[in-house]
């Protein structure tokens, strides 16, 4: 990925067991709002911090469907030529908007779904 000021690369790992459960998942399910709604008290315990569903503002509303989960072994990053460093453990964690970041870097692949109310 590349932008004016920025510059990523990202080696991808295996497939984690998660992921190889969400790729089983058909998109058009993934995308549904139901499977969301249902899914979120689970991921919210199970994955904490994460969900599955929230407010996309002005009334809207958001629904994730995650269709696969890999690990990220290493990354190249620059920002403004600068380099950004090597690849480490997210530590304290973010908690922020509708999820959270793991520990370990990962990429996840998400379909999102908004519905007006």
């Amino acid at each position: 990925m590349a932008t004016p000021s920025l510059t990523l690369a990202a080696t991808l790992g295996r497939r984690t067991a998660l992921g190889w459960l969400l790729r089983g998942i058909p998109r058009r399910v993934a995308a549904s709002p139901l499977l969301s709604t249902v899914t979120d008290p689970v991921a919210r315990v199970v994955l904490r911090g994460v969900r599955t569903r929230g407010s996309a503002g002005q009334g809207r509303r958001e629904f994730y469907g995650a269709t696969d989960l890999r690990t990220v072994t290493a990354v190249t990053a620059r920002l403004d030529g600068v380099d950004l460093g090597t690849l480490t453990p997210v530590d304290p964690p973010a908690r922020f908007g509708f999820s959270s970041t793991p520990r370990r870097p990962a990429l996840t692949e998400v379909v999102t779904t908004i519905v007006e109310r």
